[in-house]
């Protein structure tokens, strides 16, 4: 049995980190709001590891967008992009992680992942939202018809794609390997 330490827990989230860093890249510009990567990977990264180390990877992630590094969709960074229009969403991944994590509860069984990644990409939404109408001064009307509503059906799919891909990953990780809660 492989014993993960903190470090490698912690190596773990920095890798985990970089491929959101990557995904950002995927990128349709919607109007205030895209599209991006960024939901699918990070229900991917809920979906395949304990939400702390889930929560280590959006941490690592948020910090090096904040130190100037042009990791956020559209290659942005720094405090505007953590605190401008768009920051709720990526707040919002910390919720999206816990939530998966309280629905599947390390069982990873396909119904859990499921919903729980329906419910924290729900939320997260949600809190994107909340975030328009407080930073962008939007009414809670205009805030989800322009930031939630347009992304119901690609979250879906992106739910779709993300309980797959994590199956898949799952299925050929060896039972000693997986990171425990």
């Amino acid at each position: 049995m492989v014993k993960h330490t903190q470090l490698s827990r912690l190596i773990i989230a920095a890798e985990l980190a970089v491929g959101l860093a990557i995904c950002s890249k995927i990128t349709i510009p919607l109007g205030l709001v895209p599209l991006t990567g960024q939901t699918l990977a990070v229900g991917l990264i809920a979906s395949i590891v304990p939400p702390l180390v889930g929560t280590w990877a959006i941490g690592i992630y948020l910090l090096l967008g904040l130190i100037g590094l042009p990791v956020f969709a559209g290659s942005t960074a720094g405090l505007a992009a953590l605190f401008g229009p768009t920051g709720g969403y990526l707040w919002g991944f910390f919720l999206y992680i816990w939530l998966v994590g309280a629905f599947s509860n390390l069982t990873k069984q396909t119904p859990a992942l499921i919903i729980g990644n329906i419910v924290g990409a729900t939320i997260q939404l949600f809190a994107g939202a909340y975030w328009l109408v407080i930073s962008a001064h939007l009414s809670w009307t205009a805030a989800i018809s322009s930031g939630v509503t347009p992304f119901l059906l690609p979250a879906i799919i992106k739910v779709v794609l993300v309980v797959v891909v994590a199956k898949a990953i799952l299925k050929r990780l060896p039972q000693k390997l997986r990171l425990k809660g």
